[in-house]
Parts: C-alpha cells; structure tokens; sequence
C-alpha cells in the first residue's frame, strides 16, 4: 500500500496530464519530482501548471519543463523552531523532508508549523452519510453541515476534540464533500489540521476506516458525522488504552418503559406483576478508540460497517471493551433529535463557559 507521502511523488517521465492526475488524487496543492531512488529533485504546484497552461504549453509535454529545481528542504533531523525560520526566510507554504541521502520522507506544512503542539492520536470523522432521514434538511447540504445553534455539526465535534488537545482529523466524506472542504479547508483556521479522504462509493463505517490507514500510526478515534455530545474524549482515550482493548465503543444507556402491565409467570401462577416497567439497554453511541493493528481486519474497497468489524474481533478473541458516555449525547437522525439538541445547545454553552 503507497504511504501518503507516495501519493505526491512523480518522476521524469511523467506528463504534465499524469502529473495533473497525481495532484488531485494526492489533494496536496504540490507534488514532488524525484528520481528512481526517491532522492529530491523538484517541485511542482498546481498554481505552477495553471500558469504554464494559460502560457500555451502542452498537457502532454514533459513535467520537467515547469519544474522548481534544486527547491527549499529540510532534513529530518531539524527542529520545530529551525523549520520556522526556513518557512519564514523562503515564504513558502511546503517543504519536502528528507533524510542524510536526499531522500523523500514526508512534507511539512506552514499548517504543521503553526499547529499548536496536540495530542497524536488520530481523530476520524464519517462525514459522507446522505442524510435522507432529515430529508429537506439535507437536500442542499450534507448533514453533518447541519446548524446547531450558530454553526455547523461538525464544528461542534472539532471543539470537542479541540478541548481535549486532539487537533489531528481525517475527514471521510462523500455527499456534497465539496461544501465540508470548502468550509473547513485545512483546519487552520479552526486550530487543527483536516485532511479528508473520499468514499467514491458507498464502503460502511469501517470501509472508509480503510481508506486513512496510511495516516493511523497510533490509537485513534472514530465519530460518526451526526453525532453531537461533550463526552471527555480524553478520558475515553486514556480508559482505551490501559485497558489494552482493540476497539472501545462509547456506549450510552437508553431507557424504555413498556407501556403495559408486565406479568411474570410460573407454572400457570402469576408469580409478579410490574406496572409499566423501565427496561434499560446500553446502545451504540458511535463513537469509537481503535488501535492501528484493527485496520488489518478491513477488507479493501469493499462495504464494512464498524459492527462487522467488532463482531469479528469477538469472534478472534480480541478485547471489545465499552465505556459509558454519561455526558451530553444526541445522534441526530431524526428531525425532532434535530430540533432537541438546537433547544439545548444554549444551555450547553452557558454550562461549558462556567465550567471555564
């Protein structure tokens, strides 16, 4: 499987049209030309191909015609601070790292630089549902762009997380994708650093877990898009990991009242009547810790939901474990949940504020 920093490598023979393919499949605004042993040669940005095709060039000419040789790098030894200088003495927006041989090893951001110092695990957001539940509601807009109070779900979830010190998202969308990006951008707006990837089909919740692997490295979140709660993510993490499970399903407890008198028998006597008794459950909250190695379970391109995948980890013998979610929770699937959690959210944020 390429890495992600595969995604935006390209060579000497590529075109200007192959090298246009790899920057909009790799979603960087930027590829690197490198030679067969991945040692760094230039850079290509797309603003530098627009330039050169408004200037009458061909899309099949070499891409080494509108290439930046010899550009700005830094080695993979250098500090946070040292990287900022260079970003600030050269005004550039992407640097290629790379090690004692030249070689590629990854690309830093101004984004990666401004970020401030957050926890490392991964926050993965599935913002590609269609919504059809909520109907009208999401018939322009994806549901997870959904206002609660003043701004969108999904902001909702990133200041959650935000609080907690995770500032590192992967975003999994679909359904009108192009309005979620146009929104959040890179994140740095918002204090976090976002980048998505795209479900060209239907895949479940775990399918489109597949499609980050290459930016899991550590135990990471998963949240569903319509899913808005204040649950300490924090202490959710931390709860995932001593208890060395590898996957933790946030649960919340949900209560029925049957609306009839309950009879309890026993060889043919009536042994208890309960009048309209209360049966609790603890259901799905959609909100998971995983650890890197589950990925491994995930069949490639193919329709997965999380269930499947924790079903099957019961079935090898791998610790499920669950932890409650007693703080606010709402999955918005239906209108009225809409409508519940927009009366609340001003509460919630008085509340939060004194909490400050």
């Amino acid at each position: 499987m390429k890495s992600v920093i595969d995604k935006i490598l390209v060579y000497k023979n590529y075109s200007i049209r192959r090298t246009l393919e790899v920057l909009d499949s790799g979603a960087k605004g930027i590829v690197l030309l490198v030679d067969d042993d991945k040692k760094l040669l230039g850079t290509i940005t797309d603003g530098d191909i627009r330039r050169a095709i408004l200037k009458g060039i061909s899309l099949e000419d070499s891409i080494e015609k509108v290439t930046h040789f010899n550009p700005v790098s830094v080695n993979h030894s250098m500090t946070k601070d040292e990287i900022k200088d260079i970003f600030i003495k050269k005004a550039v927006k992407d640097i290629p790292i790379v090690d004692e041989n030249n070689i590629v090893i990854d690309l830093i951001t101004i984004n990666d630089i401004l970020l401030p110092n957050g926890k490392e695990n991964l926050v993965i957001i599935m913002a590609g549902g269609l919504g059809t539940r909520l109907k009208d509601l999401t018939r322009e807009i994806p549901k997870p762009m959904l206002k609660v109070g003043s701004d969108p779900l999904l902001e909702h979830i990133i200041n959650n997380f935000k609080k907690y010190g995770f500032n590192k998202f992967l975003f999994s969308v679909n359904y009108k994708a192009e309005i979620i990006e146009n929104y959040f951008q890179n994140g740095i707006a918002y204090g976090v650093k976002i980048n998505y990837i795209k479900e060209k089909k239907r895949l479940g919740t775990a399918g489109g877990i597949k499609l980050g692997t290459d930016y899991i490295d550590k135990d990471f979140f998963v949240i569903n898009g319509d899913i808005f709660t204040n649950v300490n993510v924090e202490a959710m993490m931390n709860y995932h990991k001593e208890n060395n499970f590898g996957i933790t399903v946030g649960v919340r407890k949900y209560f029925y009242e049957i609306p009839y008198g309950v009879i309890e028998v026993e060889n043919k006597n009536i042994k208890e009547l309960k009048e309209k008794p209360t049966i609790d459950y603890l259901i799905n909250g959609g909100v998971y810790c995983l650890s890197p190695s589950m990925t491994e379970f995930i069949p490639e391109d193919t329709y997965y939901e999380i269930t499947d995948l924790i079903n099957l980890c019961i079935e090898k013998g791998i610790p499920v474990g669950y932890y409650e979610i007693t703080d606010y929770w709402m999955d918005i699937g239906k209108l009225e949940d809409y409508q519940k959690v927009n009366e609340d959210i001003y509460k919630l944020v008085a509340l939060d504020r004194e909490g400050d």
